[in-house]
């Protein structure tokens, strides 16, 4: 039979995994799966969206069906973060009162873990924010930092669009309709709000994303506060394809166990969680360096 403890235990990685993509906002880019039984330093296999290549057809037969290529990345389990903290008795009531309601005792846990899930989430951002480096549509200035201003940053919208649009040149285009999104920090979601074109309204969404502010030169903007900022006022908005450009590698299991200190009667949980990040679809990734000084 389960214990309290084990069932509050049960709840907190349900938690987890039930509202850690809703957190995510750089995460949008990135197809991220869950994965049991690793440890700091493994490599896993996480697989891509497939691909399907086109022919030329000359009428008559079809040649047999190709298989949808599947792409594999490597994604190094290089990162963790840990929690430790203690519940009272009356806490552990509560959680338990609500076991005869699934949904509810996870609803419930949620109110104890959600700070830890944001900073969870706050990290896996950051890291696949910082995978910019990597971008295969760069916009500077001649190596330094385009300075903002409302104009320009629309530009630089369109501009990436294009970008996405031109692809190889040959028939190939990385840009998928629908699917585009760009991530801004709260500095360039400022000079976007000098301009007429976009309008903060999330009318007529059936889900209101996390960060979502509206759409621009065919981009569903986004807004988060892990964009890469390598050096004071400098930051890097990623843009890509949803769920197709980045790849992530995350713990299933949040190796929970729980205790109960010498001299005190409450229970102490405490465990870690795993990630790592990659940048398979590099094609699929742009990323424009701009500086952002605010001023009313």
């Amino acid at each position: 039979m389960t214990t309290t403890k084990q069932m509050i235990v049960n709840a907190f990685n349900k938690a987890f995994n039930k509202h850690f993509y809703n957190e995510l906002v750089v995460g949008k880019l990135a197809h991220a799966e869950f994965k049991d039984n690793i440890s700091k330093g493994d490599e896993v296999d996480i697989t891509m969206p497939g691909l399907v290549t086109l022919f030329d057809y000359d009428g008559g037969d079809l040649p047999n069906p190709e298989a949808a290529t599947l792409s594999t990345c490597k994604v190094k389990i290089d990162r963790g973060k840990a929690f430790h903290f203690e519940l009272n008795e009356m806490e552990e009531k509560m959680l338990q009162n609500s076991s005869d309601n699934a949904e509810a005792q996870i609803e419930q846990a949620k109110d104890y873990t959600n700070d830890a899930i944001k900073q969870f989430s706050a990290a896996v951002d950051s890291a696949y924010a910082n995978l910019y480096t990597r971008a295969g549509h760069y916009l500077d200035n001649s190596g330094s930092a385009i300075t903002l201003t409302a104009t320009n940053a629309k530009d630089i919208l369109a501009y990436m669009q294009a970008k996405f649009q031109r692809g190889d040149g040959k028939g190939h285009t990385n840009w998928i309709d629908g699917s585009m999104v760009c991530i801004i920090p709260p500095e360039y979601q400022f000079f976007l709000g000098k301009s007429d074109d976009l309008r903060y309204t999330e009318a007529g969404k059936e889900e209101i994303r996390k960060g979502y502010i509206g759409h621009l030169c065919g981009w569903e903007i986004l807004v988060s506060n892990n964009i890469a900022q390598p050096e004071e006022g400098v930051f890097y908005p990623l843009f890509g394809v949803k769920g197709k450009t980045l790849a992530g590698g995350i713990s299933a299991d949040l190796n929970t166990t729980y205790y109960t200190p010498e001299k005190n009667f409450n229970t102490c949980y405490k465990g870690y969680g795993l990630y790592g990040v990659g940048a398979p679809r590099a094609d699929y990734l742009g990323a424009a360096k701009v500086k952002a000084t605010l001023s009313i």
